[in-house]
């Protein structure tokens, strides 16, 4: 897995003496049997350091041979951070028939360019050897031709899995009942799934059913729904669920039904949430049962959120009845949703009923 090969380490020089030994490792190629482990020479030490400014004296980042600045001048470039070199496929593309290929299936290679190893992964393949029969895989399980450069686009390494291993967690999901269309929807939706061993889904899939309660049908629906979030980071997963129920005080079935409506809010930053939850809920007066009502909102930019708001209180007529205007029993009635929904010109046509250029000069004001 190219992802497991750890990250490029450089060696940090002090002046003159002190004693370490550095270990970093220097990547020649892209696999593991291509990784070269080298130990720097010993490092100087920080006692002498007055006297090596003064001196002039620095050692070299690569050799640890001792260099004379000129005019008793440290030079500074002998520091220098190591830059990759950037890579590009365009000089490529013209002789390699499997890029030509990948590229009719619609792949980014831009975006591939931008990913450690990975092209130099890529110009390893061969069409016929190492892509054909995973194109036909994929076909067969339903994901649809004009989502395939996506898929690869996103998820290159898909490319180093064993076809056997694929159909393992394919069968798996099957013996769960998950039905085939659910199956194309959930590999769809996330190209990484795929990459995950059964039993990694599995723990995924018990740690959900488990902390929130859900039956079978429930775990299926969130998979086809939100098939990122089965493989999502853990630790924030986590984090959101404590603040969820903790922070904001959501019980455990409030929680449960937040999870099913609105899945994405456990791939949001914890901190980030709680910005919007405190505005919506302290500043707006919207409470929890409105929101479970309509928790879309939360998911929506705080920015948005304020000014559409803070323009609706000042500039807006307020309901004849006295009641806030998200109180669905209001005459000026607002929903949450169409609060936060379409562009500023369907905001300020359909719920504010006021021109574009009233709302672009409020905004102004701000």
């Amino acid at each position: 897995m190219l992802n497991k090969l750890g990250s490029r380490f450089f060696p940090e020089w002090t002046l003159s003496g002190y004693w370490r030994k550095v270990v970093y490792r220097r990547f020649v190629g892209t696999t593991a049997n291509e990784i070269k482990d080298v130990v720097e020479t010993p490092g100087p030490s920080t006692n002498d350091i007055s006297d090596d400014l003064t001196a002039g004296i620095v050692y070299h980042k690569s050799t640890g041979e001792e260099l004379l600045a000129p005019e008793g001048t440290v030079q500074l470039d002998t520091y220098a951070p190591y830059f990759m070199p950037t890579f590009n496929f365009a000089a490529y593309v013209n002789k390699s028939s499997t890029l030509q290929e990948l590229v009719k299936l619609g792949v980014n290679l831009y975006e591939w360019e931008k990913k450690k190893g990975i092209p130099n992964f890529v110009l390893k393949l061969d069409f016929e050897r190492d892509i054909k029969h995973v194109i036909r895989f994929l076909h067969d399980q339903g994901v649809p031709a004009d989502k395939l450069g996506l898929f690869f686009t996103k998820n290159p390494l898909i490319f180093k899995e064993k076809i056997d291993d694929l159909q393992v967690r394919i069968n798996y999901l099957e013996s769960k009942n998950f039905t085939s269309e659910m199956v194309q929807r959930v590999i769809t939706g996330n190209p990484y799934w795929l990459m995950f061993s059964t039993a990694r889904i599995d723990m995924r899939l018990g740690h959900f059913q488990r902390r929130f309660e859900l039956d079978g049908n429930d775990v299926r629906r969130l998979s086809t729904k939100a098939p990122r979030l089965i493989t999502y980071n853990m630790d924030n997963i986590k984090e959101v669920t404590f603040a969820v129920e903790e922070l904001m005080g959501f019980t455990p079935n409030e929680m449960k039904d937040l999870l099913l409506k609105i899945p994405k809010l456990w791939m949001m930053n914890r901190d980030v949430l709680m910005q919007r939850f405190h505005y919506v809920h302290l500043e707006m007066g919207i409470s929890q049962e409105h929101l479970l009502q309509m928790p879309s909102i939360l998911v929506s930019r705080l920015f948005r959120i304020k000014q559409r708001h803070l323009f609706l209180q000042n500039c807006c007529p307020k309901a004849p009845d006295g009641k806030s205007r998200y109180d669905p029993k209001s005459i000026g009635y607002v929903s949450l949703n169409a609060l936060v929904s379409g562009n500023d010109a369907q905001f300020c046509s359909d719920v504010a009923k006021v021109s574009i250029e009233t709302y672009n000069a409020f905004l102004k004001s701000l």
